[in-house]
């Protein structure tokens, strides 16, 4: 990960969200662990920032999406708001195409965010009914019947479907494992896309060969592909 410029972005973007903020800074003679945890701090505030204002998380989504590629540590804690603004489908679009540009680097941390595009919920009205029955304003059956009808909302079951979309994910994280000749980044990548060629339109067979004979070679590194523990998008 290029810490630098990944922080460097994100000092940048709190400040354009938060206007008159002091920029943060760290000492020039910060060490690993300092700039780690301050990096952290600052997506962390960035990110909080970002899902209590969905309407500036559009504003500035085309700022914050690259920063996906940048963070080889990726949490929810930008995914989830772009998720939220934006939905489900223009933030896995977008992690796709950057999943077959780049650096390797880059192609691994791009699927590596598609991940929390893929466990992300809305939780409006959620929180509200959770609190609620905490309360004693509503009882337990009332509260499963209503968050029944949340997850059931017409947003979520066809203005944010993606199945149509993983296929191409997975092709992206395969052709990325096959070649990038780096283990720690094939490692990060076998939990993206499965083996099994029955996922995929067909043509991919051979790359999926390739990526097996690769795992094989090294079943300590990629037990949970070989074991079809993996890919986004499937249940598991």
């Amino acid at each position: 990960m290029d810490t630098g410029l990944l922080q460097h972005s994100l000092d940048d973007l709190l400040c354009r969200i938060l206007p008159g903020r002091p920029r943060p800074s760290l000492p020039a003679d910060a060490d690993t662990q300092e700039r780690y945890e301050h990096l952290g701090a600052t997506r962390l505030h960035v990110g909080r920032t970002l899902a209590a204002d969905p309407a500036l998380t559009v504003d500035v989504a085309a700022d914050v999406l690259p920063l996906l590629t940048l963070d080889d540590g990726p949490t929810s804690q930008l995914v989830f708001p772009l998720v939220a603004a934006l939905g489900r489908r223009p933030v896995l679009t977008f992690l796709i195409d950057r999943a077959g540009t780049g650096s390797w680097r880059a192609r691994t941390n791009s699927c590596s965010a598609a991940y929390w595009v893929r466990v992300w919920h809305p939780t409006a009205g959620r929180d509200e009914i959770i609190t609620a029955t905490r309360e004693g304003t509503i009882t337990g059956e009332q509260a499963r019947a209503l968050l029944q009808q949340v997850a059931q909302h017409p947003h979520r079951r066809t203005g944010d479907q993606v199945d149509d979309l993983w296929p191409s994910l997975w092709a992206a994280a395969a052709d990325t494992f096959v070649h990038c000749q780096d283990n720690e980044l094939r490692r990060q990548l076998q939990s993206a896309f499965p083996l099994d060629a029955g996922h995929y339109p067909p043509g991919h067979g051979p790359l999926l060969d390739r990526a097996r004979t690769i795992a094989e070679e090294s079943p300590d590194l990629f037990g949970r592909l070989l074991a079809n523990d993996s890919g986004y998008g499937i249940a598991i």
